[in-house]
């Protein structure tokens, strides 16, 4: 085998020094973008990766904070229970008074639980029906306006002006038509006369 003159490369091409240099050059200089751009690329998995941890502990923190405000609200129910078990009991050596004014005062005592956490009873009888806050059961025709609660079936909470449960209501139809007409055709009479 013959050996290759000196400036040739494998191929047998003559070497171009300048060319060689300049490759050299830009060798050195791709390499620190190179290096910065995989420091780059491991900033960026640190840094999801310690998001990723941030949303995991911050998830199970308001799952903990979630249980400890159900367990405060229940440890004030208990005695609630406790006095509803005790009216139970007294049922057959108690007058029939005395037995609702007991269950009075347990409700009022839930209600005013329910007042402290800032759980507010909505008002609907006689107010315009919003299907934010009220749920319609039932229509029917009555001498009310249109839209117009008549009657709560159920009573609807709300949590700082958030719908915790909506009311469910009758609400008015109105007036019948037919009534309407007949009405108005038996003042035309009545007027003309």
């Amino acid at each position: 085998m013959k050996n290759k003159p000196n400036g040739t490369d494998p191929v047998g091409k003559v070497k171009d020094p300048a060319a060689e240099e300049k490759r050299t050059q830009i060798k050195l200089e791709i390499s620190p973008k190179e290096d910065s751009l995989e420091e780059m690329k491991e900033l960026l998995q640190r840094t999801q990766a310690n998001f990723e941890n941030y949303r995991k502990q911050n998830e199970k923190r308001i799952s903990e904070m979630e249980k400890l405000a159900a367990r405060h609200i229940l440890c004030e129910i208990f005695p609630i229970l406790d006095n509803f078990q005790l009216a139970l009991q007294n049922t057959n050596h108690q007058k029939h008074e005395e037995f609702v004014k007991g269950i009075e005062l347990i409700y009022a005592q839930l209600s005013s639980i329910l007042e402290h956490h800032e759980i507010k009873v909505m008002e609907t009888i006689g107010k315009q029906f919003n299907p934010y806050y009220h749920e319609a059961l039932m229509k029917v025709e009555s001498d009310q306006p249109e839209g117009i609660i008549l009657e709560e079936f159920q009573k609807g909470y709300a949590l700082h002006g958030s719908v915790l449960r909506h009311a469910r209501v009758k609400i008015s139809a109105g007036k019948n038509k037919q009534d309407n007409i007949k009405t108005n055709t038996q003042n035309t009479i009545n007027g003309g006369l």
